[in-house]
């Protein structure tokens, strides 16, 4: 009969044994065990791979995935989103509250989960499928200093109002399963734009060039939370005057297009985003000739004039100048063969050479930035310097010299 020690260490080298045995097949003798990436929506599994997981260098924001064994899970991921256009997933980005955050995010977690929605927008999914979010974790594994996983995936169903929509009663109706992002205080909506909002817009500017009769209204929403930085009135109606501009690139005239705007303080915002930013209304007929004869009377009893600091190209605009501004898009939308000029004048301080060279940049830089800000063709804008020729003021005082440094915009 065997001493009871006997067992006991047979007993000990078996569990010993087992669990080599166990680690060999399952991650090889000495490996580093790393866990693998599920992927589900409910029961169905979307995307799944022991082979590896999402990585995240520590303190890094962008993940590692084209050299690791789970591209083609991710490509999966894409695959059932745009296969279901009203599921959305949240991606839910990892940090540790050791980690140092170096981006412009709230969080490291927001970051991360930032960069892998642009890389799943690279990859075709419609920006509107994907929310994220973060969460700080107390432990996570890592390995080689690299944070495996990194990110949870919760999924949803896409909110009322994020698809596009544009119909025209029963006439025409178009749609898409994303929309147009704008962010926070931004006119410029986010660039690639899914492909679907692209044929949707497409689609609504043939046909308009198929019904000149029938016009479109733009009408840009913003909030009294956001900051206006274009040549407009508010930030709405530089948001609809982008949307404008995509559709007149696509050969639609431009007198076929209004553009409005109004207040939204319910628009949502996700990460400093808002999906959508613009409601579209159909009408009969473009604007009456009134209209037109009214903004041109406007302004040229009154031309646009920008002061500028002595030495400087930089400008603010008070309301009423971006009100003319929007008179300017309207006047140049609806009058054939509507032009503007920019002349640009100086004080007579320095010598004269350089100040006719800085009045002619300064009306350079005014038709620049009136056309990135403003969306107005510079092709249909003049600059020209006259530097101190044409004082309106006297330049013996200060306030004299200030109101000659200026550009004069009119119409032609």
């Amino acid at each position: 009969m065997r001493h009871p020690l006997t067992w006991f260490f047979i007993l000990i080298f078996w569990i010993i044994g087992g669990f080599l045995i166990a680690k060999t097949f399952c991650c090889g003798i000495g490996a580093a065990a790393t866990s693998g990436l599920l992927i589900k929506d409910g029961a169905t599994t979307v995307a799944a791979t022991q082979a590896g997981n999402l990585l995240f260098g520590i303190n890094e924001a962008a993940p590692i995935i084209e050299s690791t064994n789970v591209k083609t899970e991710f490509n999966d991921l894409a695959t059932y989103l745009k296969d279901n256009p009203t599921k959305s997933v949240t991606l839910n980005g990892h940090y540790l509250a050791t980690e140092k955050n170096n981006t412009s995010f709230e969080n490291l977690g927001l970051a991360r989960a930032d960069n892998l929605r642009g890389y799943l927008i690279g990859l075709g999914v419609p920006a509107a499928q994907l929310l994220t979010g973060s969460m700080v974790k107390e432990k996570h594994e890592v390995n080689d200093d690299q944070i495996v996983g990194g990110m949870s995936y919760i999924f949803g169903t896409v909110a009322a109002g994020r698809n596009l929509s544009i119909q025209d009663a029963t006439n025409f109706n178009t749609s898409a399963n994303s929309n147009l992002i704008f962010p926070m205080s931004s006119y410029n909506y986010i660039n690639p734009v899914a492909d679907d909002v692209t044929a949707s817009f497409q689609k609504t500017a043939d046909y308009l060039k198929a019904n000149p009769k029938r016009s479109l209204k733009i009408t840009g929403l913003y909030t009294d939370k956001e900051d206006n930085t274009s040549v407009l009135p508010s930030l709405g109606m530089a948001r609809a005057n982008k949307i404008k501009g995509m559709l007149t690139s696509m050969g639609v005239p431009s007198n076929q297009i209004d553009i409005d705007a109004r207040m939204e303080n319910t628009l949502a915002f996700e990460n400093e985003e808002t999906i959508g930013g613009a409601t579209y209304m159909f009408f009969n007929g473009a604007e009456s000739g009134d209209k037109l004869a009214e903004v041109e009377k406007r302004l040229r009893a009154k031309p646009i004039v920008l002061y500028f600091e002595s030495g400087s190209q930089t400008l603010t605009l008070s309301p009423e100048q971006r009100n003319q501004f929007a008179d300017l898009i309207y006047y140049l939308d609806n009058k054939e063969g509507g032009r503007l000029n920019a002349v640009g004048h100086t004080d007579d301080q320095g010598a004269e050479d350089v100040n006719r060279r800085l009045s002619r940049k300064r009306a350079e830089f005014v038709r620049d930035y009136i056309s990135k800000n403003g969306g107005i063709n510079q092709n249909l804008v003049s600059a020209t310097g006259q530097g101190p020729d044409q004082p309106i003021a006297d330049n013996g005082t200060p306030g004299g010299r200030a109101k000659n440094r200026r550009v004069e915009i009119t119409i032609k």
